[in-house]
């Protein structure tokens, strides 16, 4: 067996320019009433038949409806007969389950069909555009990234986004989604670190009423609810190495099964998924499955860090506003100083775009005529420039007469209370993430959002 390796691109900027080599397949009709006939493809499950359904649709009355499937498991496909009434041969043998070699032929009914894999070569080369779908910047590293999604979108293989907390991977996501052929369809997004272990099952593959304490429904998943679509699967590298394997099956049969049901469902998606962690890594320490890790990234992309492409600060900036005065027109800001652009500029923006938009909407919110000064700007992205204002220093901040100890506990309160809320909006107000980073439990992290008061959306984890 070939080393799966082999079929994983990681897509890095040394790449941009030149062939992205991509392994498909081509089913050919040999004999038969669609004699020449063909399907390119590169979905991990494609089915034939007569119904208009399937993928490769054959006008034969000697074949079922739903007569066969072939799967891709990890670098081999396997022909897969579906209770034809006629059956499934390769050569002179009836089969239920086959791995195909390079043109071979296999029959159904009256027809003869040719399986011949491929290695496509995709010319990758930048667009010069200050946007893509959602995405904003002109930065020379997104126009990269602008062109590989316009050659990996129209296909069907699955995507592994890397980056930082706040890059913009679901953004990717949803522009591979936009610009696919599925953009009909649904788009599912999942967050692995949203749900406790016990119950991301039961999210991904749906349960039947009655199927454990608590099931007053039956509940569909989120491979039922993104049928003839595309999942994002968020924070990939947090789910759990005992749902894994139950995970791989589900993408390579293209089957799941649902808590407490008997009958499994067929489910057609396309997977791309993300994470600020390093699945290789992850696959050499043995926290993440190595086959789910080459079945899912068949192609790899890392988005740049804020600080990577700083000169795209700007436009952000521009957009942000906007946005904020077409949603509030009695916004008065119209545009940041140059001093503030400044201050800005040196910041190193940890939590990268997500941090940015924060960051824009708390200085318009302070801002009392039509241009935002670096006294606009939050206390606590000042602080970790070392710069103080009037308005923010240290003893502005005590009042007069204090004594040490309580000056002392009135700051560690006021550092912590500012600490938690840039926290909590760097991660777009994910308890699991603000502990994580924090090094805290998520009960310490609940502790301290109610003794500050600070109020958190109720979608928030």
């Amino acid at each position: 067996m070939a080393d799966p390796s082999l079929h994983t691109v990681e897509v890095s900027i040394g790449m941009m320019g030149d062939l992205l080599q991509v392994e498909t397949c081509r089913l050919v009709v040999v004999e038969g009433p669609n004699v020449g006939q063909e399907l390119l493809f590169t979905k991990p499950i494609v089915r034939l038949g007569t119904n208009e359904k399937n993928d490769l649709i054959l006008d034969d009355n000697t074949i079922s409806r739903f007569h066969c499937e072939i799967r891709r498991i990890r670098d081999e496909y396997l022909l897969v007969d579906h209770d034809s009434t006629n059956g499934t041969y390769v050569g002179n043998l009836r089969v239920r389950e086959a791995y195909l070699y390079a043109n071979c032929d296999f029959s159904l009914g009256n027809s003869v069909i040719r399986f011949e894999p491929l290695i496509e070569e995709i010319q990758v080369v930048p667009l010069e555009n200050n946007r893509y779908g959602e995405l904003i910047g002109g930065a020379p590293r997104m126009c990269e990234i602008y062109g590989l999604i316009d050659k990996i979108a129209p296909s069907e293989l699955s995507v592994v986004i890397e980056g930082e907390t706040g890059t913009g991977k679901e953004l990717v996501a949803r522009a591979i989604h936009q610009f696919s052929r599925r953009s009909q369809g649904p788009l599912v997004i999942f967050d692995c670190s949203a749900f406790p272990e016990n119950l991301l099952e039961s999210e991904l593959f749906g349960h039947e009423k009655g199927s454990f304490s608590g099931a007053v429904r039956t509940h569909r998943g989120v491979f039922e609810r993104a049928e003839g679509g595309t999942i994002f699967f968020d924070e990939l590298g947090e789910m759990s190495t005992s749902l894994q394997p139950k995970f791989l099956r589900a993408l390579e049969s293209g089957e799941i099964r649902r808590v407490g049901g008997e009958r499994t469902i067929r489910v057609d998606v396309r997977v791309v998924a993300a994470t600020n962690r390093n699945l290789a890594h992850m696959v050499e320490d043995g926290s993440f499955r190595q086959d789910l890790y080459y079945r899912l990234a068949k192609v790899r992309l890392t988005l740049p860090p804020l600080r990577k492409r700083i000169q795209d600060l700007e436009l952000l900036i521009n957009h942000f506003l906007n946005d904020l005065r077409d949603k509030n027109p009695m916004t008065r800001a119209r545009c940041f100083s140059e001093e503030a652009l400044l201050v800005m500029r040196g910041y190193d923006w940890p939590g990268n775009i997500r941090e940015l938009r924060n960051v824009v909407e708390r200085a318009t919110a302070f801002c009392d005529g039509d241009q935002i000064t670096p006294e606009d700007l939050p206390s606590d992205l000042q602080a970790r420039l070392g710069r103080t204002t009037r308005s923010h220093s240290v003893v502005a901040a005590v009042d007069p007469g204090t004594g040490l100890k309580e000056a002392k506990e009135s700051m560690v309160a006021r550092f912590e209370r500012d600490y938690l809320v840039g926290l909590l909006e760097r991660h777009n107000m994910n308890i699991s993430r603000v502990a994580r980073e924090a090094g805290i439990d998520r009960r310490h992290v609940y502790r301290l959002i109610k003794k500050y008061e600070i109020t958190i959306p109720e979608r928030a984890n």
